[in-house]
């Protein structure tokens, strides 16, 4: 009898208890972008290996296996978000493997994009935590494809890419270190920062640019989404962009900007010599809250010319300090409410890039060494196409996603960032 009320007080005492969701994230549960979840989604490849045979194949079961505890150790995986008295709360709840982790089919050479341009417009089922993993055999020859999605209100770029390593088991270690503009570095609280005067004319200035006028680019968004990525070294693209007193950041804005200019070139649009581009910064993290995320807004130039590059890299070390300094981009359901309204209709950015710093080593899923991955970001808005670059294990890869009713093909799009990426990198 003993050894039974204890087993049950030990059990009980295991149980998370129930978290409030922080105002900025209650505000990310509220974000309506037209139908599309706003979710950050990561797509992988796994080579043979552990639970994966030599065609490509995962053992679904092994795997579920394997994961289940290492899911126990993350609160964010348990937890589905509850409104009750008058407020949101994260609530634990007993998570079902089966549920969590599935099998998708694919077929063709582009299969694996096609799922992954569904996937991200499927939502995440409330009544359970926000996460899932997609596992898709044969997604490339001899590999197995994985897509992980979790919802925004769980976890930002920085922390999606903490937790994967926590799931995953390092490989190897990498022989050097990882540039260190390659992702956005851990931020704390600086002392002194920019002063009231230049802050207040940082956001002035955030809304009183040039509107962005093409039609092809910001509009109502249609239902299908197309995907695609591209990759370059990750080193040897440092050098060549600190050869031009530039970052890596500065290079993949730069690259943004020659996609753009090919969705113009395509839809038969002028081409402006610069347009706006929302670039996320990460910022100061407070207690309980998932996401740490400001806004800097970067006139991004669309020449092909090599002094674009200096001119971003200008750009960004003037902004980068103000956008950190004005703090989180969301802030109260309130706000979020009139951001879903504004983002409709806006002028002000033609569209996001995100960078996020990505493992630097190489990681494997229950002895299935992950051999590339990159990230996809959801489109908020009016706006039609987005890039997000993630670093791992020594290259950089971008994943675009764009509005399939209206844009020219997500491949496209990769091919001619992969190209500014590839020319920066040879120089």
């Amino acid at each position: 009898m003993g050894d039974i009320h204890g087993l049950f007080v030990a059990t009980a005492m295991t149980i998370p208890s129930d978290v409030p969701i922080s105002a900025e994230d209650t505000a990310i549960l509220g974000i309506n972008i037209t139908g599309q979840p706003y979710v950050v989604t990561i797509a992988a490849m796994l080579s043979p290996g552990g639970f994966v045979d030599v065609d490509g194949r995962p053992d679904v079961e092994r795997i579920r296996d394997f994961l289940e505890p290492r899911v126990a150790r993350e609160a964010e995986l348990q937890q589905r978000p509850e409104r009750r008295d008058g407020r949101w709360w994260w609530v634990h709840v007993p998570v079902v493997m089966s549920a969590h982790i599935t099998v998708e089919s694919v077929s063709g050479d582009d299969g694996f994009e096609t799922l992954c341009g569904r996937k991200v417009m499927e939502a995440l089922p409330p009544d359970r935590p926000l996460w899932h993993i997609a596992l898709v055999p044969g997604a490339r020859p001899g590999r197995c494809g994985i897509v992980v999605r979790l919802h925004h209100a769980v976890v930002d770029g920085a922390r999606a890419s903490a937790l994967l390593e926590r799931l995953f088991d390092p490989v190897e270690s990498p022989d050097t270190a990882e540039p260190p503009e390659a992702g956005a570095p851990r931020v704390t609280a600086a002392r002194d920062g920019p002063s009231f005067g230049a802050r207040l004319r940082h956001g002035l200035r955030m809304f009183l640019r040039r509107p962005v006028r093409s039609r092809v680019l910001l509009g109502p968004v249609s239902a299908a989404r197309d995907v695609g990525a591209t990759s370059v070294d990750l080193a040897r693209l440092d050098a060549g962009a600190r050869a031009r007193g530039a970052t890596v950041n500065d290079a993949y804005l730069f690259a943004v900007g020659q996609g753009l200019r090919t969705v113009l070139t395509d839809a038969g649009e002028s081409i402006p010599d610069g347009i706006t581009v929302s670039v996320p910064v990460r910022i100061a993290s407070r207690d309980g809250t998932h996401n740490a995320v400001g806004v800097m807004l970067v006139t991004v130039p669309l020449a092909e010319c090599e002094g674009a590059l200096g001119i971003i890299a200008q750009r960004t070390s003037e902004a980068k300090p103000l956008a950190r300094a004005a703090g989180s981009s969301v802030g109260s359901p309130r706000f979020t409410r009139l951001f879903n309204l504004f983002t409709r209709h806006q002028r002000v950015i033609a569209t996001v890039a995100s960078n996020v710093r990505g493992p630097r080593h190489v990681l494997a899923l229950d002895g299935a060494p992950l051999t590339e991955m990159w990230a996809l970001g959801p489109l908020a808005g009016n706006l039609r196409v987005g890039f997000t670059a993630a670093s791992y294990a020594g290259r950089l890869s971008v994943g675009i996603e764009c509005d399939a009713g209206h844009l020219t093909s997500a491949s496209r799009i990769a091919t001619s960032v992969g190209r500014a990426l590839q020319s920066i990198a040879d120089h």
